[in-house]
């Protein structure tokens, strides 16, 4: 039973994402309580349900909505459900913590910012590498610069091992995943995103190229072919004779005349019912012990193994949760990406899916009004 009773959460979804990360996090946090449970299927509800001994538990996401007990919603299925839950929530007067995308289409996300801003409800996207403790650090570090930034990204994992509750993330990762960086390149910038350009040597393996209104520009690589040794991202930003760089969410380099410090490491993020020493490892020895711990991962060593490689890392996933939830409910200010940030990454992302088709730059103003 609830022992915990400050800010009540409801959650729909227990795929493996949800259980890995955000039904931990409302269960390891001081001012959390899971009220309310929710899955179409039952026995994945029941199994989480389990572990984590939520108030109710529901097939039905609309009794999490409808619940006068749920302070907070927090949605994390298949993005086709996104805007229906996300505008039932706001409209029974609950705050959304929604995973991304926001929604698939540009109309649909429109819909959720309007109903948002009649509704005077906070919605956080999960962006939650805004708030990591690497990105934070990258932060300080571009604070001291002025003028655009040239940005490069490279996220490339395996498809290979993705669950089968995520197997809709394969069909187009511009939407899926690469948004992320799309928000990020936004919020490193600080500057509306003007044209993208977009090419695809093969499914889901795509260079894309975006310009920003104050002259910078981000290019991410976005690849499902890679391999589970190497680390699954980096960034790097290069500034006026200065350099920022960043591994995996392990590990950052400062080059040049910047706050620094010019290495740093960031421990990683702990998970029920496995053996967490990369916690502290990570936090000793950044992108070695990432590096390492990825072969011993795929060689299947571990006591007990990490089950999901790509959550060991501080992404943000925990921070960025449990600060909105805590901020929406006392009407403090929110650091999260909103559903205008959302809707701007969606766009970024369909722009970028059609400078493909067309092999042709696509100008975001052309194609969406911010």
């Amino acid at each position: 039973m609830m022992t915990k009773t400050d800010i009540k959460v409801g959650a729909i979804g227990c795929g493996q994402f949800m259980r890995r990360q955000h039904i931990q996090t409302i269960s390891r946090s001081e001012k959390l309580a899971l009220r309310f449970l929710a899955d179409l299927n039952e026995q994945k509800l029941d199994e989480v349900s389990t572990l984590y001994s939520p108030g109710k538990k529901s097939t039905d996401w609309r009794e999490v909505v409808q619940d006068p007990e749920v302070d907070v919603v927090v949605v994390g299925i298949e993005p086709k459900f996104h805007p229906e839950i996300t505008v039932a929530a706001l409209e029974a007067g609950k705050p959304v913590y929604v995973e991304k995308p926001v929604a698939e289409t540009i109309a649909e996300g429109r819909k959720i910012q309007e109903v948002a801003e009649r509704t005077k409800l906070p919605v956080a996207v999960g962006f939650n590498r805004r708030l990591s403790p690497a990105v934070e650090w990258i932060d300080q570090q571009l604070a001291s610069h002025s003028g655009p930034l040239t940005m490069l990204y490279r996220i490339c994992d395996d498809d290979r091992v993705r669950p089968p509750d995520q197997q809709w993330k394969k069909k187009d990762r511009l939407l899926t995943e690469a948004v992320h960086i799309f928000d990020l390149f936004f919020y490193f910038a600080q500057s509306e995103p003007c044209r993208v350009y977009a090419t695809e040597a093969r499914s889901n393996d795509a260079l894309v190229t975006i310009e920003f209104s104050n002259g910078s520009q981000g290019t991410l690589l976005s690849s499902s072919l890679g391999s589970l040794e190497q680390p699954k991202e980096r960034f790097e930003a290069v500034l006026h004779q200065a350099v920022v760089e960043m591994d995996d969410y392990v590990e950052g380099r400062a080059y040049g005349d910047l706050p620094g410090p010019a290495r740093i490491c960031f421990a990683g993020r702990a998970y029920d019912g496995c053996n967490n020493e990369h916690v502290q490892n990570f936090k000793k020895r950044g992108l070695a012990a990432m590096v390492e711990l990825r072969k011993r991962y795929v060689q299947g060593l571990g006591d007990p193994p990490i089950p999901q490689i790509n959550y060991t890392s501080d992404k943000g996933w925990g921070s960025a949760l449990e600060e909105f939830c805590l901020n929406a409910i006392r009407g403090a200010g929110i650091r999260n990406a909103n559903v205008v940030d959302g809707n701007r990454a969606t766009a970024c992302a369909l722009a970028a899916r059609r400078s493909i088709e067309t092999k042709k730059s696509v100008s975001l103003s052309s194609f969406v009004r911010m």
